[in-house]
């Protein structure tokens, strides 16, 4: 069905959302030509930066490009939306910190202990915020700098909430649960 939805969408799209597909299963796939470590995930550093870049892409570049707007026009709303999957990257990582130590992945709250990962997670909170005024001032929508701040806020709480109740329903609910904020608050 994904393939005949494919179908009349624009070329560049369609690469798009080939160049993601070949990510999304190289992460739980073992296609990477390494002798020991052959999937994305196994990789700490490399493991973040794609679960960013491909949630970015999808909730971002893939709606520019179905729209047929150029990507280069929205380069801080692109910006806005990698922070933000960034921080809820983070947050999970320090959740799987046990399991990842245990299979010898070198994620960053492993680098920088959690204490550091939780000061990441609030400064790119507060980069969030920033990004969001700036989005603000190119293009003039209350309702999405409120969308923004409320996320991000909620974002803050959830991830004091967290560290202090780091269970799978409380991360599956409140860490996903905020991107569902911020959807909503934008299309409000």
């Amino acid at each position: 069905m994904s393939v005949a939805g494919l179908y009349g969408l624009p070329w560049n799209f369609v690469m798009w959302c080939i160049i993601l597909g070949v990510f999304a299963f190289s992460y739980f796939l073992p296609v990477l030509p390494f002798k020991n470590k052959k999937r994305i995930r196994d990789f700490g550093w490399l493991k973040i930066a794609v679960l960013a870049a491909v949630w970015t892409t999808a909730t971002s570049v893939l709606p520019i490009l179905y729209w047929r707007k150029q990507v280069t026009t929205f380069p801080f709303e692109i910006m806005l939306r990698l922070v933000f999957i960034f921080t809820l990257c983070v947050l999970f990582d320090i959740r799987d910190m046990q399991k990842d130590r245990e299979s010898n992945i070198d994620t960053l709250p492993h680098k920088v202990g959690i204490m550091n990962s939780y000061r990441l997670v609030h400064l790119a909170l507060l980069l969030f915020a920033a990004l969001s005024i700036i989005q603000y001032a190119r293009f003039p929508v209350a309702g999405r700098l409120a969308a923004a701040f409320i996320t991000a806020t909620a974002t803050w709480v959830v991830a004091g909430y967290l560290r202090k109740n780091p269970s799978d329903r409380a991360y599956a609910a409140l860490a996903d649960g905020v991107m569902l904020v911020y959807a909503v608050g934008v299309m409000m």
